[in-house]
Formats: structure tokens, sequence, C-alpha cells
């Protein structure tokens, strides 16, 4: 994301250098004057983003205008973002067709069917187990094999990389394990087979159409799978986006990842009213994507692998710190806030971040030295 040049300061630059003066250079100059030299941009961003986090509620909220979905937001939300968890607890996608499916209701819908992920489960409607005849019994649902457009033969087919038999007999299908010898085993195998996929893309359980300002349709899923989003010829791949952080950055690469945090991050909190400045979410997520893959704050994260000694011990478990420190005869370069203070030195920011240079010569730093100085 871009910061924006406030148009008070293109004006005068232009009146000062001329119509056609090199903008590339304020921009330069104004990045330059965001921050001031030495100022405690970590300890800033955490204090401005802490304070607004107390102000959040503990729970999930209706994304607008889609009441049929819930939404983690708020604090919850914030905690799943800044530790980068693998599973979160709504994963959706928002997902563009290209013009000449967005502009049809029917062209839509059938890419909506089609996303939606179909497991065996879900034309079952009830099973029986049989230890003694080393079987499961599926009644398969007429109707939703009908609406979905499966046969129970289209069912056997999918059983067949099992190491099973199985047999039909009307709605009924019999799977039969002769290694099974206990229940327990039955009950595992009949998990196994239910999350089979009959049609759609894994991890998505349901995709909702909806329709934009412009008249434009567009799906939003309950689940992702934006590897296999992007795949179909009918989806506008330059704006679909999951919200899960993790596959995005395996998807589309880290910067793309870097994106999706300050959008959520500043989306969550501008969700309740709140506003925090964005260069203290851009320094969080630039953090977070260092060293080009996606780490959480905390113990385990960036917290946990701080090269100096004092700063981890300050933030958990400061114990388990000391003690590897101490095995493994580790230094503290004492470059970063925590630390200095634990030890009563003075912190390197502002005043503190500011040493002495001495010239080599030895001469002093008079006002006729300093002007031949100028001279040569």
């Amino acid at each position: 994301m871009k910061i924006e040049i406030p148009e008070k300061y293109i004006v005068a630059f232009k009146e000062k250098y001329g119509e056609n003066a090199d903008l590339a250079e304020l921009e330069k100059i104004y990045t330059r004057s965001l921050v001031t030299p030495g100022e405690a941009v970590g300890v800033i961003a955490a204090q401005s983003i802490g304070e607004a986090s107390t102000q959040l509620t503990l729970r999930t909220k209706h994304a607008a205008g889609l009441s049929v979905i819930n939404t983690t937001s708020g604090l919850p939300r914030l905690v799943e973002i800044f530790d980068s968890k693998k599973d979160i607890s709504t994963p959706f996608m928002d997902i563009y067709l290209k013009e000449e499916y967005a502009k049809s209701k029917q062209k839509a819908s059938e890419i909506a069917s089609k996303i939606i992920e179909i497991k065996i489960g879900d034309i079952t409607s009830s099973y029986t187990v049989s230890l003694r005849k080393k079987s499961i019994e599926f009644v398969l649902d007429k109707e939703l094999l009908k609406e979905y457009g499966f046969t129970p033969k289209d069912v056997t087919a999918k059983l067949s990389n099992l190491k099973v038999s199985t047999a039909l007999e009307g709605d009924n299908l019999s799977v039969i394990d002769k290694s099974a010898d206990s229940v327990k085993k039955l009950i595992r195998l009949r998990n196994k087979i239910v999350e089979i996929n009959l049609s759609g893309l894994p991890g998505v359980s349901r995709a909702i159409l909806n329709q934009d300002s412009n008249g434009n349709y567009w799906i939003k899923t309950i689940g992702t799978n934006l590897s296999e989003v992007l795949k179909m010829e009918e989806v506008d791949q330059k704006n679909t986006i999951s919200n899960d952080i993790i596959e995005v950055s395996k998807v589309l690469g880290i910067e793309a990842a870097r994106n999706l945090i300050i959008e959520e991050v500043n989306s969550t909190l501008q969700n309740v009213g709140l506003t925090v400045d964005l260069r203290h979410i851009f320094l969080i997520a630039d953090a977070m994507c260092l060293d080009g893959t996606v780490r959480g704050i905390g113990r385990y994260g960036l917290s946990g692998e701080a090269d100096s000694v004092l700063a981890r011990a300050s933030f958990e478990v400061p114990l388990k710190h000391l003690i590897e420190a101490g095995l493994y005869h580790e230094s503290d370069p004492f470059k970063y806030v925590a630390n200095n203070i634990l030890s009563n030195q003075v912190i390197p920011i502002g005043t503190g971040g500011v040493e002495l240079v001495v010239k080599e010569n030895g001469k002093g730093n008079s006002e006729e030295n300093s002007g031949k100085d100028k001279e040569q």
C-alpha cells in the first residue's frame, strides 16, 4: 500500500519549483518527514494499536448485508491476525467474476453451485454400523442426490480407492471392511467415508450470491480454497481474495499477505469506529513479513526470536530464555528498548540514539577548522 501525499504539499511544491517539478523528489522528502530520526516507532505503534484494541468487543458480527454469514471481528480477529493462526474461525472468500459472468445471475449462480463442496456425508440421511457383518450401511437421500445431480453409482465410484467392498440395494449403500475387528475401527472408516469429496472445492461449505451497486454479481463463500478458485476461467483473479493470511501468502506471495494484514487490521478497527494511523499498522505488518514468511507476534514468533536475550526474557517465560542463553553462551547487543531498561541503561531512542563523533586527527571542531573542511 502506498502512502498518498496530501494535496496541499503538492501545491506548495509546484508553487516553489514550477508546474513541471519532479514529484518523485517530493515523495522522498515527504517519506523522510513522516518519522523523526530516533523516534521510538515500535513503542508508539504498540501503544497506538494496543490502546485502540482495548475498545474492541469479544463478539462476532454479521457481515453487512449478509445475515447468513457470521464473521469474526473485534479483538478475536486481531488475535488471529497478530498470532498468524493457520486455522482461523471464520475463513471466507470474496470471489469476483469476469464481466460476461458477473452480468448474468444464472451464470453466476451456476458458478456458485460448482464451487460448493459436496461430500458423501451431505447426501446421507443416516447410517448403521454392524460389527457382526463388519459393515456400515448408509441410507442415501434421494432428493439430495437428484438436486446435486448424482446417482448411487457415482458414490460407490468414489469409494473405489478404499480397501473395502460395496453393495447397493435401492437407496442403501453397504460398505464392508473384512479387516474390521472392532466398532471403533468401523466408526473411523465411517468418518473417513463421509468426508470424501463428490464435487466442488474442498473447504468451501457455502457460496452466497451477492450484487453490487453496479448490478454485477459476486460470490461470498464460507471456507476458502484460493488456489483452486484462481484456476477457474470464470473468476476475476485480480480482485478475488481470501481473508486467510497464511493461505494468501502461499498462493499470492508475501507482499499480498502484508497488504492483507494491513487491510484486515484497519477494517477491523474501523468497523467499531476506531482510527489508527496506517503507519503503525505498516510497521507491524512489515515486521511480521520481514523474512518472507508470515510470523506471529508472540513467544513462538517475533518476540521469541529476537537476538536479544533480555528482550526475549521480558516478554514471556523469562527463566527459560535466561537458562538457554547461559547454556549456549549468548551475548546481548543492547540495541532494543526493553533490554536497556532492564539493565538501567540509556535507551537507544531520541537523544539516546545519538553518539559523539570524534575526528581521528585530534583537531578541534572550531569555526576556523570547520570552514577549512568545507572549502576542501
